[in-house]
Formats: structure tokens, C-alpha cells, sequence
């Protein structure tokens, strides 16, 4: 029997990798015969290098240190993966995160995301032909400008003069005229995706800046600043580009960077799960396994939408593979992941127990949930088997 063991982190708990071990361990208990292929996975967010580095299904060649800008001007060690197929995993949140800075010092309008862009020169340079961008934790709201200038974009102020660099979120309302006549070239022949598990357009009530601003340490006054020279700038590029990208879903992701990778980079955004099973070839994982384990801390409705779990059950699903999910805990609405290929749900708290208690002891939690589980599973095939012998 083969069993494939899919699950994120439990935040705070254990990560990924962790989770993964301690169903192993659990499962090994029911049989030592059993095959397992344990694949952790990430929503592609933040904390999804760590979750790659150490996967058994990948081959990484070396993490990569980069000193670069953080979000407001301050020199932050951020890395990035390199993988033995010529792929550069890049996270925003290691550049431009939203946690680099204490809450009471975050302003959107001084936010720059200057810092991804000389990642992802720092990756060109090492030779990446291929670029995966996780887009989530931004700290920004500066339509990816400062990314663009780190590659060679520039932008023109009325009077003849530049933007500063690192250019941020208060200096769309000043560009005039937008210029790609030295954007880094090495571009136009690399193939650039970004993990983005939001539909948000550029503009507007559901755009990035009256989203995402408040978050950002963007006041009201901040956010009707932000949302005119964004609409200013967007003028701008469309003028630049030929073309108004702003309508497209996902174009206000991480403070306007969804829109500018497609702008700067021609990039292709998706689902984050979805990039992460391909890279992990789960299709092929799943396609002859008799079982799947997927699970995270909390499962609610929420899960539905672009978490880990009902991604990796709609891939089983393809193959006719059940699915069983381990959680810390779950709503009455998480009986709505029914409907999203989860065939079972089991928390792994045996009995009532404090939150740290449960957190401090997920790991052996996790090992002896995913033994009844299996047990479970089993003794149900069992007796569908003596029925069919039966008759």
C-alpha cells in the first residue's frame, strides 16, 4: 500500500517537514510494509522556501544570500533557492515582508519593494533561466515600482527629473512618463511565475491599496493618497505598455507587485498550491497511491480557497485517491471541505487540552491521529472485503 503524506505547517507547532516525519512515524506503527512518500507542501506563501529546501521530492542546489533593501530603506539579508534545474525560488516576504518592521513603524506610502527586484537580479546573475516568485506578507503598495527600478526601469518626474531610489508608494502620484528603454533584458527571455492566491484587480473598493492598506500601516487619509497616485501611475504605464493590465485578476496582489510582474517581467500568475504540486510532481505521487494525508492547525470554509489541504485532495481526486485531514482544529463550517474531495476529517487532540499543551505536543499528536486513522481506514476496506467474499 502506498501512501502519499501531504501536509503544511502547523504554525507555531511544527513545520511542514515535521508534520510529515510524525504521520510517517504514526502510520509505520499499523505496518512496516506500508510505502510512504512524504511531500510536504506550502499555500506558496510565506514560509515557502523553508518548506521546499528540505523536501525529499526536490533537488536544491543552495540556498542564496542576498543583502538587499528591506521596505523602508534598511539593508536585510534575504535568500533565495536554487534549484538543480536552472529555477530560482524567490519569496517576497524575505525582501519587502510585512514582519520586518514593528506595527507601530509600518506607512505604507514609505514602503518600497526596491529589494525583490535585486533579488531577482541576484538570480539572473547566478544564471536562473526560470523564476518563481512567492507574493505573500508585503509590506509594499507602490505598484511594484521599486522593483522595476532595481531592474532598470525609470520613472520621470514632469519637471525632467527622476524618481528617488528606492522609489515607494507616495511617489506614484509624481511619475510622468514611465521608461523600460533599460530594463534589464535578460527579461524578456526568462520565464517568470508568481504564486498569488488573490483575485484582486489594481483599482478600485476591491484593488490593492483599500484591500491590503490598513494592514500596511495606511490610514484613511494614507489609503485616498495611495489609491490616486496609483490610478495616476496606472495611467502612465498603460501608456507605457499599450495596454491596461489594472482589470486583471490578481494585478493588486502584494500592493500592486502582481501587476508590475506582468508589466516588467511578462509573468504568468497562479494559485500558490498549484505551483507547489508542480513542482513537486504530486500528480505523479498521487496517480497509483491507495491513500493521501493532507492537514494544517485549523481547517474552516476558508480552506476551500487556495489552502493546502483541498489542493492536494483536488489532485487525489484525479486519481481516485481518498483523502483523510489531520488538523489541531476545525468549525461546523469545515464540513463544507465534503464538497472539496476531504473524505475525512480528524483532529489530533485526543480529549480537551490547552492550546499550548496540544501546540507543545503536536508532533506525537500527530503520529498517534494518523495510527487511528489508518486503523480506521483499513478495518473499513477489511469489511468490505468479507462482504464481496460474503456474496
Amino acid at each position: 500500500m502506498k501512501i502519499v503524506i501531504a501536509l503544511d505547517s502547523f504554525k507555531g507547532s511544527c513545520s511542514a517537514q515535521a508534520a510529515c516525519a510524525a504521520v510517517a512515524q504514526g502510520l509505520r506503527r499499523v505496518s512496516d510494509a506500508l510505502t510512504l512518500v512524504e511531500m510536504p507542501v506550502s499555500d506558496g506563501g510565506e514560509g515557502l522556501l523553508a518548506t521546499l529546501a528540505e523536501s525529499p521530492q526536490l533537488s536544491v542546489v543552495r540556498w542564496q544570500q542576498q543583502r538587499c533593501h528591506g521596505p523602508y530603506g534598511k539593508p536585510v539579508e534575504a535568500a533565495f533557492l536554487i534549484l538543480a534545474d536552472g529555477q530560482a525560488m524567490i519569496e517576497m516576504a524575505q525582501s519587502c515582508g510585512l514582519e520586518l518592521t514593528p506595527a507601530a513603524e509600518r506607512d505604507a506610502r514609505r514602503a518600497s519593494s526596491y529589494g525583490l527586484g535585486e533579488q531577482v537580479k541576484a538570480a539572473l546573475d547566478a544564471g536562473c533561466h526560470k523564476l518563481t516568485i512567492g507574493l505573500g506578507g508585503s509590506a509594499t503598495n507602490d505598484g511594484g515600482i521599486g522593483f522595476a527600478q532595481a531592474l532598470g526601469a525609470r520613472f520621470w518626474r514632469a519637471d525632467g527629473t527622476l524618481l528617488p531610489t528606492p522609489a515607494a508608494g507616495e511617489h506614484l502620484a509624481s511619475i510622468a512618463r514611465v521608461d523600460l528603454s533599460q530594463l534589464d533584458p535578460r527579461l524578456q527571455h526568462t520565464e517568470v511565475q508568481a504564486s498569488c492566491d488573490v483575485t484582486n484587480p489594481l483599482l478600485g473598493e476591491q484593488g490593492a491599496t483599500w484591500v491590503y492598506g490598513p494592514q500596511k500601516g495606511a490610514d484613511h487619509a494614507a489609503l485616498h493618497a495611495l489609491e490616486a497616485g496609483m490610478a495616476h501611475y496606472n495611467q502612465q504605464l498603460t501608456a507605457a505598455l499599450g495596454r491596461d493590465i489594472s482589470p486583471l485578476p490578481g494585478a493588486g496582489a502584494a500592493g500592486g507587485m502582481g501587476a508590475a510582474l506582468i508589466a516588467y517581467a511578462n509573468a504568468t500568475l497562479r494559485p500558490g498550491i498549484a505551483l507547489v504540486l508542480e513542482l513537486l510532481n504530486a500528480d505523479h505521487h498521487l496517480s497509483n497511491a491507495t491513500l493521501a494525508f493532507v492537514g494544517e492547525g485549523w481547517l474552516d470554509r476558508q480552506s476551500a480557497f487556495g489552502k493546502a489541504p483541498v489542493g492536494v485532495a483536488a489532485t487525489a481526486a484525479r486519481h481516485q485517491v481518498p483523502v483523510i485531514a489531520l488538523c489541531g482544529g476545525r468549525d461546523d463550517s469545515s464540513r463544507q471541505l465534503y464538497q472539496h474531495h476531504i473524505d475525512a476529517m480528524w483532529s489530533i487532540c485526543p480529549r480537551p487540552m490547552p492550546l499550548a499543551e496540544s501546540m507543545a505536543a503536536s508532533e506525537k499528536l500527530l503520529a498517534d491521529a494518523a495510527e487511528n486513522a489508518l486503523r480506521t481506514f483499513l478495518a473499513g476496506r477489511h469489511r468490505e472485503k468479507d462482504k464481496r467474499t460474503t456474496a
